[in-house]
């Protein structure tokens, strides 16, 4: 460890250079610093080239099981974006935004993915390798806790994110079907609610007729978030109208959710409709 004399004095020499004391031991020498991002570059280039047994030629003898057993993803891309070292800079987190895909049923959108890896230095040279099992879990949509049992009643994180009637049940309507007057204005509501981990984008879908209208009032809805669609009828006439059917769309799922409108008559027109 650093001497508490040694680290007085790096505190008011940096003191004296307009820099924080917090920054001691986030920036390395320029020499280490350069090693690891070097060792770190040729860990995901090999991710980026395919080949995995250069990548393998960066991890530590220790996490080598673990290296084996994980997939392996290929990323078009990457840029390594913070670097926190400890341990007087033998160890560090390093945080690097790969490009890469993520997949849902039956789509493939791009994305930036934040990856978190750990290295330490092993016989003058820095080498990959697995932190103690955690219950956080890196995804696309950021930190989530996870695991690979969930509460009784309860979905994992793992299934929501694979299964895909799992998924569909995230993103939910308050109701399928509005009816509306055919003879009257008239309008309702209709609730979108997000419970995906992510950002979800909406859009509307529909055959109408003059006078009717329906549209979301958002088309980006964040994780927790509710949207509403707003569905209106401004009728020219009392003549009876067809029921209709909107399809709201969700990108990121590629799922399509149908709300069913109908449309009330005038009551003398009922009356005389077959019971």
């Amino acid at each position: 460890m650093v001497s508490p004399r040694v680290a007085t004095i790096l505190v008011f020499a940096l003191a004296a250079f307009g820099q924080a004391p917090s920054d001691l031991f986030e920036k390395a020498p320029p020499v280490v610093d350069a090693a690891l991002r070097a060792r770190v570059a040729k860990f995901y280039q090999a991710h980026v080239d395919g080949k995995f047994r250069v990548a393998d030629q960066v991890v530590a003898e220790d996490s080598k099981d673990a290296f084996f057993a994980a997939d392996k993803n290929r990323y078009r891309g990457f840029e390594i974006t913070k670097i926190s070292y400890t341990d007087e800079y033998t160890k560090a987190r390093v945080v690097t935004t790969c490009d890469s895909d993520f997949l849902m049923p039956g789509k493939r959108f791009p994305v930036k993915i934040p990856m978190t890896t750990f290295w330490k230095i092993v016989d003058g040279e820095w080498f990959w390798y697995v932190e103690p099992k955690s219950d956080v879990i890196e995804t696309p949509f950021g930190k989530m806790s996870g695991g690979k049992e969930a509460p009784a009643g309860k979905v994992s994180f793992e299934d929501r994110m694979t299964n895909p009637a799992a998924l569909a049940r995230q993103i939910k309507v308050d109701r399928t079907e509005v009816k509306l007057s055919s003879y009257e204005p008239a309008s309702a509501e209709v609730s979108v609610s997000n419970q995906m981990p992510g950002e979800i984008s909406l859009s509307l879908s529909y055959n109408g007729f003059p006078g009717f209208k329906a549209s979301l009032d958002r088309t980006k809805l964040g994780a927790g978030q509710t949207a509403k669609i707003l569905v209106e009828c401004k009728p020219a006439d009392k003549r009876p109208k067809p029921t209709l059917s909107l399809q709201l769309q969700i990108e990121q799922t590629n799922q399509v959710i149908p709300i069913r409108v109908t449309f009330a008559v005038p009551p003398e027109i009922e009356s005389k409709l077959p019971k």
